[in-house]
């Protein structure tokens, strides 16, 4: 027997090469994880779509001024929307937007449970223009129409024009400052303060219990509005040396708190 012979029969009887066992096994696995996701996707979008989780209950509280419709309305709740889409943050951009709404606080709870919180600005002034009367809050912004002005400042703009709720028609800090000045002026002087007016030029005047008027002058910059204690200042002065509940006075003007002018009925 030759050499070659023996590593033909060699040759013949050796063992196949063996077959991709666990390359086989990694396709199977990949395949059943990819079938176990979708099936977790579609349960996930099965419980989604049900209507037990869609807003369905909606708790408002801390409201004065608005009714739970005005509230509803604006937070325009879809009924096909489930509450996992729900925005707590855009819903209480919303509520913002009613000028009665101070803060706005939204929960969202499941299944089906929104809770809203609300605090109302309380009106500190009325505007009145021409024949008609609105509630101001704080920052000089018209909450709604008056139904009656109570105990509250009135301040009287006869041309400002269209008002709408939301509008800003006083700054805040002028506001502050009438609303400080009608508090005070009774125990300084002894004389009630009726209403404030702002005219085209943005001038100041105030009316009194007594029948006459209080010249303050233009009320735009921030220097403007610190002029009013110097010119409450000159007016004070200017008590001691006259009778400021007197009927025969018509105007006292301050726009120069140096030299403040009165004028007397009957005089010019």
């Amino acid at each position: 027997m030759s050499v070659g012979t023996v590593a033909k029969r060699r040759r013949r009887t050796a063992a196949p090469p063996a077959k991709p066992v666990a390359s086989s096994r990694g396709w199977v696995w990949a395949l059943a994880q990819i079938v176990l996701l979708a099936a977790e996707s579609f349960a996930l979008l099965f419980a989604l779509a049900q209507p037990a989780f869609r807003p369905q209950h909606v708790l408002v509280s801390g409201t004065h001024r608005l009714t739970s419709a005005q509230v509803l309305g604006t937070l325009a709740l879809p009924s096909d929307r489930n509450i996992f889409f729900l925005n707590h943050r855009e819903l209480e951009q919303r509520l913002q937007t009613l000028p009665w709404v101070r803060t706005a606080s939204v929960n969202l709870a499941l299944p089906d449970r929104v809770s809203v919180k609300l605090s109302e600005w309380q009106p500190s002034a009325v505007l009145q223009v021409g024949e008609a009367t609105y509630y101001v809050n704080d920052l000089g912004v018209v909450l709604d129409p008056a139904t009656e002005a109570g105990g509250l400042a009135i301040i009287n703009r006869p041309v400002f024009g269209t008002v709408r709720n939301g509008q800003r028609v006083a700054s805040p800090e002028l506001l502050a400052m009438l609303l400080q000045i009608r508090s005070g002026f009774y125990p300084a002087f002894k004389i009630s303060l009726m209403s404030f007016q702002i005219d085209n030029r943005e001038i100041l005047t105030a009316q009194t219990d007594r029948g006459w008027t209080i010249i303050f002058g233009q009320m735009v910059t921030s220097d403007d509005r610190a002029s009013l204690e110097p010119k409450l200042a000159a007016l004070r002065a200017l008590s001691t040396r006259m009778d400021l509940s007197s009927a025969a006075i018509q105007y006292i003007n301050l726009e120069n708190p140096g030299a403040p002018a009165v004028q007397m009925r009957g005089r010019k």
